[in-house]
């Protein structure tokens, strides 16, 4: 499946260059609804669902794409006001999790969750897969993570951050396979800038988004190939 990540040109650098994304963690999500689909009216509903969202925070995160890039709001929230890029990404058909929107939250039975062992991953996934209805212009893919498969860092405030291990190599091993990069109407940064963080050995297609002339939509030019300069030697290679 064809995926779009929008970001700034400075974390795309950083990707490029660490051939990783970062894994976003649930409590973190822009969302403060976020794996609150279901009504939460019940206060017994409320406590368990609260527990079990601390304990899914723990074990897994998400990476969070778009199935177009065409609406500028996306750009304007996600990719730095046009100045930033989307990567585009191929992804695991049976990784992907589609966002669905509705206006109102669905009712869980607690109770029977319980009765049959708990929460488990499919509970989980179904509830990172329903948002509000406002957020439906993004039109949301998820990938969920599981956090201890991944590299971890500890950031200038000491907290865990992990990250999604990417490949420009079609017969790569990751589940992120980058086929390409999209440049903002207004980004600045250059071809040659793409190339730095590249190894020698790669060549990612990269095409320049512009404004449609005949509608209110970003549509990108033909792809040129960007071929990498970087060598082995300076390569600082993922953990």
């Amino acid at each position: 499946m064809i995926v779009y990540h929008f970001t700034s040109s400075e974390f795309a650098q950083k990707a490029l260059r660490d051939r990783r994304l970062k894994i976003a963690r649930i409590n973190e999500l822009n969302d403060p609804f976020e794996l609150c689909a279901a009504d939460f009216s019940n206060v017994d509903t409320q406590i368990k669902l609260e527990a079990f969202m601390n304990q899914a925070n723990e074990r897994f995160g998400v990476v969070c794409f778009c199935e177009n890039y065409h609406d500028p709001v996306l750009w304007s929230h996600y990719a730095d006001g046009h100045r930033g890029v989307v990567l585009v990404f191929e992804i695991p058909d049976d990784q992907a999790i589609r966002v669905g929107y509705q206006p109102e939250r669905f009712k869980l039975n607690v109770d029977t969750v319980i009765q049959h062992g708990g929460f488990d991953e499919a509970d989980l996934s179904r509830l990172i897969s329903i948002k509000f209805s406002s957020w439906g212009y993004e039109k949301e893919i998820r990938m969920m993570c599981h956090l201890h498969d991944h590299f971890c860092q500890i950031d200038s405030k000491g907290k865990k951050v992990y990250f999604e291990s990417l490949s420009l190599e079609s017969f790569g091993v990751d589940a992120l396979k980058l086929i390409g990069l999209i440049r903002g109407s207004r980004c600045d940064l250059k071809p040659a800038d793409i190339a730095s963080e590249l190894l020698a050995v790669d060549t990612l297609p990269v095409q320049d988004a512009r404004l449609d002339s005949s509608s209110s939509q970003i549509i990108a030019g033909e792809a040129y190939p960007v071929n990498g300069v970087r060598s082995f030697s300076a390569c600082c290679f993922r953990v």
